[in-house]
């Protein structure tokens, strides 16, 4: 099992976060628990050898071989599932800047689920993904994406600054901010604010900061492993030991304790140069 990163080209660097290969033999390994946790962006994914399926609550998710999808974020863990076989798939993962300014659909109707390029850009998607399943290599696939995407950013002329300011304030601050606050800086209702993201991020921002809070959490311990992490740590982003124990078995799906004992190596192989 492999996973490589590459950096996007710097036009679509505010849009996309970075891009990833996975690469193994064997598909997604079975002995694996195989958890992909909220990380506050949605992904265009190119099963480009062997298909995958994901599970998210009760709801599977089929990526076809040599398609083309847009994820919507995640708010609740994904467990991925492939058959054993020689097995490829490409990762752009968007920052949520991304959607808005590359893909004009209700965000929310996609939170948690996938839809097929063709199905985003009609017969200009379908032509883009027959591009790529010919293109001989991932590099040559990643080369025609970033492209295409670039292609779309130039066509979209709309200003989105009232969110692109308020997305800025929830990166920077880590989600470590209270709605009603982010609203009085920006001088709109929170009703407003909420619908705005709804619409054109998927998540309200309340979920998003929580989400940005978890992640500063779960990245330092996929990161660096040890035994105690969870106990020195989590105290700079929530409020008590409860707090922090929901909000992990929310993202998680199992208490801090029970995942320290579960196998991920495939969640971890993401979360390497993050």
């Amino acid at each position: 099992m492999k996973v490589s990163f590459t950096q996007p080209e710097k036009q679509l660097s505010p849009y996309v976060a970075f891009i990833w290969v996975f690469e193994s033999s064997f598909g997604v390994p079975l002995a694996d628990s195989r958890i992909i946790v909220p990380d506050g962006r949605a992904k265009i994914i190119v099963p480009y050898r062997n298909a995958l399926c994901a599970a998210v609550n009760t709801r599977l998710l089929n990526a076809k071989e040599q398609q083309i999808f847009l994820v919507g974020i995640q708010s609740n863990p994904t467990t991925i599932t492939s058959t054993a076989t020689d097995t490829g798939t490409i990762g752009m993962e968007l920052t949520p800047k991304g959607l808005y300014h590359l893909f004009h659909l209700n965000m929310h109707e996609i939170t948690n689920r996938m839809v097929s390029f063709e199905e985003v850009f009609g017969p200009q998607g379908a032509r883009l993904q027959q591009l790529v399943g010919d293109a001989e290599d991932p590099k040559q696939k990643i080369v025609l994406l970033q492209a295409a995407l670039t292609h779309v950013l130039q066509k979209n002329q709309k200003e989105y600054a009232l969110l692109d300011h308020t997305l800025d304030i929830l990166t920077q601050t880590h989600g470590m901010i209270r709605v009603q606050e982010l609203a009085d800086h920006l001088g709109y209702t929170k009703r407003y604010v909420d619908l705005l993201f709804k619409e054109h991020v998927g998540v309200s921002p309340k979920s998003l900061a929580s989400i940005l809070r978890f992640q500063e959490v779960y990245q330092g311990w996929m990161q660096q492993k040890p035994p105690t992490f969870f106990r020195n740590h989590w105290p700079d982003y929530y409020y008590d030991q409860s707090h922090f124990m929901k909000e992990f078995k929310r993202f998680t799906g199992f208490t801090p304790l029970h995942y320290t004992a579960i196998v991920n190596e495939f969640g971890r192989a993401f979360h390497a140069k993050q």
